[in-house]
């Protein structure tokens, strides 16, 4: 009935970033999951402050979403902006 709890896999920004990760896949339209998977970029930059520079923008931010997924990111259509050379506008 509860979902089972286990530590964090970033303690700075905590176990509902991992609920987050986790609900991805399961969101159907594709513009949708971009946008939440652009909001877990964003707790990640709130975070991890110091990764991010002057214009708000942090490779080392998405490359940490791509390693805390259990999955791959890009077979649900999700792509780094480093990589599609698009702005990172994760907030």
């Amino acid at each position: 009935m509860f979902i089972p709890v286990k530590k964090p896999k970033d303690f700075d920004c905590g176990y509902n970033l991992d609920l987050m990760i986790e609900a991805l896949p399961r969101i159907q339209d594709l513009e949708e999951r971009k946008t939440y998977a652009k909001r877990i970029v964003g707790l990640i930059k709130q975070s991890h402050i110091n990764w991010v520079n002057m214009k708000g923008e942090s490779q080392a931010a998405w490359d940490y979403f791509f390693k805390l997924a259990d999955y791959n990111p890009e077979d649900y259509g999700i792509v780094s902006p480093y990589k599609t050379g698009e702005p990172d506008d994760a907030r």
